[in-house]
């Protein structure tokens, strides 16, 4: 019988690292992998570690398993095999990307950059500046940490070649409207590069629907090992000078994906897939022939639970005079994803950090590489900067209330 409510401890079952005894709230830093992801990359370790696409078996055994691996991500976020890269990380990724697009721009051209972003998609972007090309900002409110789409509107312009932007930034929190934003560049002819390292382990990803060019995210985010993918249209890879060796120039998407694959943490990919089929099976029975179906299902569930976690414990920021919320308060799943920072009228954030990792909860403080974003929302320490929670759906509301308890006490003393 289908079930409409995540069987969290069903889902916790599966991660090891649960086991410590630790509340894990810093889970946008880097979250947990299955047993499914661990248990692939010791089989591709133990099975076929060598170089794939020679003819003897065990390389076609890695072969399959590599593309069987990249298949896999490019139907789950709504994308072709040959548009995507899997790399070491977003930052180099947007580096390599960058790099890859600077010859279409000419001195005079213009790029939109936020300072809501994680610098990987923004530090990139502003080094072009010395090549002549101009960098202009869309700033975020000072108090909300909100992006104005009517500011925007002030700064796209037919010099406009680039807009970058997060679909959730990652000290926010809040939902930025990516297709509405894609729009709006389109019709003034400019490309969008979109940073999803923060919305990917909590909505489903649909580049197509969306009509983006570039879509990045952190596969280390979404339960699976320390690795970046990367998508790209294919029409916008094509526009990108080759950065890989000369041997590659016609051969996209290889052209933006410098040096070879980490390939036994690539293979273990897979093992993100096996985690999600053992979520439909358990919650809905025997098998729907549509993969996007089956993840759909899924994710609604996520989505309930984690609604859920983050409505309880904004509610209980909400109910402290002292606690200043970063982005959005009300903990409406449409309007933010449960990545909540927060500072505190009389307390050094990495003191309530320090105070909680002592009662074994974890969370993270400072600025998060959001640099420019934490000394936007008036933080003169970014060092010391926000604190923030953030939650997956692996996250119990027990755990959740053990830190609303652990905060009382500590803020109480």
């Amino acid at each position: 019988m289908a079930k409409d409510v995540l069987d969290v401890e069903f889902c916790r079952r599966f991660f090891p690292a649960l086991k410590n005894g630790v509340a894990y709230f810093e889970n946008a830093g880097g979250s947990y992998v299955p047993q499914q992801v661990v248990d692939r990359l010791q089989a591709y370790m133990s099975e076929c570690q060598n170089q794939p696409a020679w003819a003897f078996r065990s390389s076609q055994d890695a072969t399959q398993r590599l593309e069987g691996a990249h298949r896999l991500f490019a139907e789950m976020i709504g994308a072709e095999r040959d548009e995507i890269v899997i790399g070491p990380s977003t930052t180099l990724n947007v580096y390599i990307l960058a790099q890859g697009l600077r010859p279409n721009f000419a001195p005079g051209d213009e790029i939109i950059v936020t300072n809501q972003d994680h610098e990987a998609n923004g530090g990139a972007w502003r080094r072009l500046e010395e090549f002549g090309i101009v960098v202009r900002q869309w700033s975020i409110d000072p108090v909300s940490g909100l992006l104005d789409l009517a500011e925007l509107d002030g700064l796209l312009n037919k010099k406009t070649r680039l807009l970058c932007f997060p679909h959730v930034s990652n000290v926010v929190g809040s939902i930025n409207p990516v297709a509405e934003i894609a729009a709006k560049a389109r019709r003034v002819g400019a490309l969008t590069c979109v940073d999803g390292v923060a919305y990917a382990a909590h909505g489903l990803i649909d580049v197509k629907d969306w009509d983006v060019d570039f879509y990045l995210f952190s596969l280390y985010k979404i339960y699976g090992p320390h690795l970046a993918l990367m998508y790209g249209k294919r029409e916008a890879i094509a526009l990108c000078r080759n950065q890989n060796h000369y041997f590659h120039e016609n051969n996209p998407p290889e052209t933006i994906h410098p040096g070879g694959l980490n390939y036994e943490s690539v293979a273990a990919l897979s093992g993100v897939g096996d985690y999600f089929d053992a979520l439909y099976e358990h919650h809905f029975g025997g098998e729907a022939n549509d993969p996007k179906t089956r993840l759909q299902a899924v994710f609604r569930l996520i989505e309930g639970h984690e609604g859920r976690c983050q409505t309880r414990f904004l509610d209980y920021l909400r109910s402290r005079a002292d606690i200043r919320i970063i982005g959005d308060a009300s903990g409406d799943r449409e309007k933010r994803m449960p990545t909540i920072s927060f500072s505190l009228d009389d307390w050094r954030s990495r003191d309530l950090a320090q105070g909680l990792a002592d009662k074994d909860i974890a969370v993270g403080h400072g600025h998060f590489y959001g640099h420019r974003c934490v000394r936007a929302l008036g933080y003169d320490d970014p060092e010391d900067g926000v604190v923030r929670v953030s939650m997956v759906h692996y996250t119990s509301l027990e755990e959740v209330d053990q830190l609303i308890s652990a905060m009382d006490e500590l803020l109480s003393s």
